[in-house]
């Protein structure tokens, strides 16, 4: 279980024990239709946080005393992950508990929710827009998708899970700690790897498709992703672009790069951005920091960065910009 601490602490919406004051505040912010406070001997108090990255939503919340909140239809998509504490959801045929450590299924947008929480509750939440996810998976199976995408409500396979819920919380840690100075390049970086990793490890009524080998295509389609990603290394590159200049699905473009390259289309990115980094490290003046130039180069995790410069040019980050310093003195 993570740390006790509070996510997203610099992106608040309401610390406090005033049950009005919070009311208008999950009404106004989170779109409650519904709130009220339990008969509980504890004292009444709710801190709740929420960072919002076009499409991507995350929230912290903590409830100190017993609360039932309710919840209209919506645009997007939930899914909570606990941190400490019991709850329980219903959101039509769906209901159940949110014990520590695990997490609720997919909660469609749809379908009106109620939550109700125990004492002590803590969660993440996360928050998709329905419209992205059709976008990026449309995307990657090539195709426009005809139907409603339906999420399947059988339990998702426990590692994804694991896996997806280790990324929003090391997401929201280092959005709290350098938010402030990360490029929308980064920021749509995060939106989309989040994004591709809910779609792999939930099963929905398209995931047969990508379980399907996708189909060949010419290397000319890897050759023309290339040069576009060179010409616009510092724009958000996602796979709905790649998908259109390569003129093919996303899937299929990932085999044709592995199987022509030794490498995915993620890896040239970033191999790209790495020899820009290196640049502007070597380039740099006396103001200039590792992580300021690491994060207007689309890396969000300074100590990911460090480690991927040091595998691709035999040396860290700092000790490129100390070399420049040293010359520029």
């Amino acid at each position: 279980m993570p740390p006790r601490s509070t996510p997203l602490s610099n992106y608040p919406v309401v610390r406090s024990s005033d049950p009005e004051f919070v009311r208008d505040r999950l009404f106004s912010v989170f779109g409650a239709n519904g709130f009220d406070v339990g008969r509980s001997n504890t004292a009444f108090a709710v801190d709740a946080n929420h960072l919002q990255i076009r499409d991507l939503g995350v929230s912290y919340c903590d409830y100190a005393s017993e609360v039932s909140i309710r919840f209209g239809e919506a645009t997007f998509v939930r899914q909570f992950f606990n941190i400490e504490g019991v709850g329980r959801y219903a959101a039509g045929k769906q209901a159940g508990e949110i014990r520590p450590g695990s997490w609720s299924p997919i909660l469609h947008a749809e379908t009106p929710l109620k939550l109700d929480f125990k004492p002590d509750y803590r969660q993440l939440v996360l928050r998709i827009e329905v419209e992205a996810l059709r976008r990026n998976l449309g995307a990657l199976i090539g195709q426009d998708l005809g139907q409603q995408l339906v999420f399947d409500e059988t339990p998702a396979r426990q590692p994804a899970m694991e896996a997806l819920r280790l990324r929003l919380f090391q997401f929201a840690h280092d959005y709290n700690a350098r938010g402030q100075f990360f490029s929308d390049l980064a920021a749509a970086e995060v939106e989309r790897m989040v994004i591709m990793k809910f779609l792999m490890c939930h099963r929905h009524n398209y995931t047969h498709y990508l379980l399907r080998e996708p189909l060949p295509v010419s290397s000319t389609a890897v050759k023309l992703v290339e040069e576009y990603i060179e010409a616009n290394w510092d724009k958000p590159i996602d796979i709905e672009t790649m998908a259109r200049v390569s003129g093919c699905s996303a899937r299929s473009l990932f085999r044709q790069f592995r199987k022509t390259r030794g490498h995915s289309p993620a890896d040239f990115v970033k191999r790209v951005r790495l020899d820009r980094a290196r640049h502007m490290l070597q380039q740099a003046g006396s103001e200039s920091s590792v992580i300021q130039i690491a994060l207007k180069c689309g890396f969000q995790n300074a100590g990911h960065f460090a480690r991927d410069y040091r595998v691709t040019f035999g040396e860290l980050p700092s000790a490129t910009l100390q070399r420049a310093k040293r010359w520029l003195s």
